[in-house]
């Protein structure tokens, strides 16, 4: 059997138009399918491209803008809507949308005792800043501003560390005299039952530091450790005879409260008089110098005025040996017979001398400059005893004399 064409000249012309036509709708429903199908891929392009970006809203609290991005960042959608000159401040993610605030960022100064340096900030306050730079604020340290101060351009921000420490210290708590009259004992005459002795507190101090440098000291606790011993003196009362009254008269009490100048037969015009001092030339020991008003206080309460301060070197001599009995004044030594040189300290000038040890040991107490020696020459003075026994127990000694008013 013989193939026929389908457009074979042996069928008739409306036989092929008919099948040209019907290849012309084939053609064109084929064009419409591939069509719609190019446009259902587009869509779902589109549609996933839209599902996976992102939303960025920015606003700075005067203007918003949105921007969608993918993938995207937060510079990428300030530097899009014209906010990547701004700090962001906060931000806030809800599915693909973000939320940022943004503001102007200044800058702040920051000093402490390690280093200074410049921080930008965007609005907030002073403990909020520190905090977000890392900088711990001790409860007791000095913040200037305070730290809930707001912050404005080229602010100063001062960090001072507060730190407390403890000291221990020693201090001297002065002995009392205490005078005991004894009528057994002949009037003017006295002798020393008990020697006095400083005690000792110990007081405990807080120190406050400023950046490690000590800025207050606050006595916080203050305690005896040692008590004083109090200095105990007898004195005489008992009167002498009327046949002993009538002997020349020896100056007979000891006393710190003035100091006149004694007369050749060796009495006194009432107001110096130490003879008789055995042994209390040791105690009370210790004074109280006020370089202010230029007064010293003896620890029995006396007070004297002074005019200057010599240090010297101090011997002591006695009336046994040659020159002991009558000073080159022409007075009778007693117990406050200083020997000086004139040229350092003129004869009868009032005298205070003390130890010059810096332990404030011994107290000769006051006294008039009223001999010489061969010997006493420059800083150098020598002190009258009664005996030997107390000059030599004396000795050498530095001491401090006060030229007294």
């Amino acid at each position: 059997m013989k193939k026929r064409k389908l457009f074979s000249p042996e069928h008739p012309p409306q036989t092929r138009e008919a099948l040209q036509d019907i290849g012309k709708r084939y053609s064109n429903i084929l064009t419409a399918l591939i069509l719609l199908l190019l446009c259902v891929i587009l869509c779902l392009i589109v549609l996933a491209v839209k599902l996976s970006s992102h939303t960025y809203i920015l606003t700075d609290g005067n203007r918003y803008e949105t921007v969608h991005l993918y993938p995207g960042t937060i510079a990428k959608a300030q530097k899009i809507s014209n906010f990547q000159n701004l700090k962001v401040i906060a931000q806030r993610r809800e599915g693909n949308t973000t939320y940022i605030t943004l503001d102007q960022e200044l800058s702040a100064q920051i000093k402490t005792k390690d280093q200074t340096m410049t921080v930008p900030f965007t609005a907030c306050t002073v403990g909020e800043l520190l905090e977000q730079i890392g900088i711990a604020v001790g409860k007791d340290d000095i913040v200037v501003p305070e730290l809930d101060k707001w912050l404005v351009e080229n602010t100063e921000i001062s960090i001072t560390e507060v730190s407390y420490r403890s000291e221990v210290e020693t201090a001297a708590i002065p002995f009392q005299v205490e005078t005991r009259q004894n009528s057994d004992m002949e009037d003017g005459t006295q002798r020393i039952l008990q020697y006095g002795k400083n005690g000792e507190n110990e007081v405990t101090y807080r120190i406050t530091l400023h950046d490690g440098a000590p800025f207050e000291k606050e006595k916080v606790l203050e305690k005896e450790v040692l008590a004083p011993v109090n200095c105990i003196i007898e004195q005489g009362t008992k009167k002498r005879s009327a046949a002993e009254s009538s002997a020349p008269a020896q100056p007979s009490r000891y006393t710190t409260t003035d100091i006149g100048s004694t007369v050749a037969n060796g009495s006194s015009d009432g107001q110096l008089s130490t003879a008789g001092r055995s042994q209390v030339w040791s105690v009370p020991a210790g004074i109280q110098d006020d370089t202010a008003s230029k007064t010293i206080t003896a620890a029995d309460g006396s007070t004297f005025r002074y005019s200057s301060v010599i240090d010297v070197t101090a011997t002591a001599y006695h009336r046994i040996e040659d020159g002991g009995l009558i000073t080159a004044s022409g007075t009778t030594t007693q117990y406050g017979t200083i020997a000086v040189d004139p040229r350092v300290i003129p004869l009868g000038s009032r005298v205070y001398v003390v130890s010059n040890g810096g332990d404030q040991s011994w107290s000769y107490g006051p006294g008039i400059a009223e001999d010489t020696g061969g010997l006493i020459k420059e800083n150098r003075i020598d002190l009258f005893f009664m005996t030997g026994e107390e000059a030599d127990q004396f000795g050498v000694r530095p001491a401090k004399v006060y030229i007294l008013n």
